[in-house]
């Protein structure tokens, strides 16, 4: 298929070159190739989420491999189900070309779909794939599964909880900046937040932990920490205080912040993408997930608390300042990380 387009290979070998890219795990009865998937049914609650990635909005082919835009686009879905305390299981990816597209492009992008299904532990099972006069667009469904009594949404948390934060905050909004500005930036710090936003890593065994660690309220961090909390406190019907000194920023990001004369603090409250969870912890189980994420090695930072009123952020100097809602939002204009 080198040096041809989608156009020039045609539906039929476009399909047959991505199906040789996607494993067959033993939840799958019947994959690729047929009107739909057989599959044998997990156990618990079925959860299901997607997410549509747009050229030009969510993504720039320049910007990174093929490889890595497929397995961001499947780990972004990951993280959703990580959210909810629960197991990926099976997607579904359709995607929108156009007839100019290198065909190798598209099997590279199949190949990082793979990669990431083999990483997370579920299975590429079909979709779609249509002609588009305009961006590369693609769509991935993803079934998952929790145990009934465990699920967690973001509409548990009471005042009085305490807000935990999984991983660390503002490399993916430093990745993109330096994807955004090109120039001499340190070479290591680069590449690492550049790693980070390009190929995020959802937080399952974090999602599961505190599914059985007794979480009020959970979500996943893609549209930034302030607007998370906004959000979830709509959903519960509260406010929060956030200490931003406290949140978890990795050297790498403090470095390009620096060099930039960006204030780290901005990406770290707004950023988005680093695809951790945020957590809203009963005070009297916030010990024993503690003691639960120290043993198996997943950063879990309290951040905050959960109250009946307002959002504000707290600084070690005694300023209160408003907690501003400040990520992305589709259709304002407004793109954050």
């Amino acid at each position: 298929m080198a040096g041809k387009t989608v156009s020039g290979v045609g539906e039929r070998p476009l399909i047959e070159l991505i199906t040789r890219r996607l494993s067959r795990p033993d939840q799958v009865i019947l994959g690729v190739g047929d009107d739909a998937a057989a599959l044998c049914c997990p156990p618990g609650r079925l959860l299901l989420t997607t997410d549509m990635l747009v050229e030009g909005v969510h993504f720039r082919l320049g910007f990174g491999t093929p490889g890595q835009l497929g397995y961001k686009a499947l780990a972004v879905n990951v993280s959703d189900i990580a959210a909810m305390g629960g197991t990926p299981w099976a997607a579904v990816v359709s995607l929108a070309l156009p007839g100019t597209l290198a065909a190798d492009t598209v099997a590279a992008l199949y190949e990082g779909l793979d990669r990431a299904a083999r990483r997370f532990g579920l299975a590429v099972v079909g979709g779609d794939t249509v002609a588009s006069p305009g961006p590369v667009v693609i769509n991935v469904a993803l079934t998952g599964y929790a145990d009934p009594e465990a699920v967690v949404t973001r509409r548990g948390a009471r005042p009085g909880d305490l807000v935990y934060v999984t991983g660390s905050l503002g490399a993916a909004a430093a990745g993109l900046f330096i994807l955004e500005t090109p120039g001499s930036w340190p070479a290591e710090a680069a590449a690492f937040v550049c790693r980070r936003f390009l190929e995020p890593e959802p937080h399952l065994e974090g999602g599961r932990l505190l599914a059985a660690g007794g979480a009020t309220a959970l979500c996943d961090n893609s549209d930034g920490l302030a607007q998370e909390m906004h959000d979830l406190g709509r959903a519960s019907g509260v406010g929060c205080v956030i200490y931003p000194e406290r949140l978890p920023v990795e050297e790498p990001v403090r470095i390009i912040a620096a060099a930039a004369g960006v204030d780290v603090w901005d990406w770290a409250l707004t950023g988005g993408e680093d695809y951790g969870l945020v957590a809203c912890v009963p005070p009297d189980r916030a010990s024993a997930l503690e003691n639960s994420f120290r043993e198996a090695g997943i950063p879990f930072t309290r951040v905050g608390e959960i109250t009946a009123g307002e959002f504000w952020t707290v600084w070690a100097d005694g300023r209160r300042r408003p907690l501003v809602p400040a990520g992305f939002k589709h259709f304002s204009g407004d793109q954050g990380g």
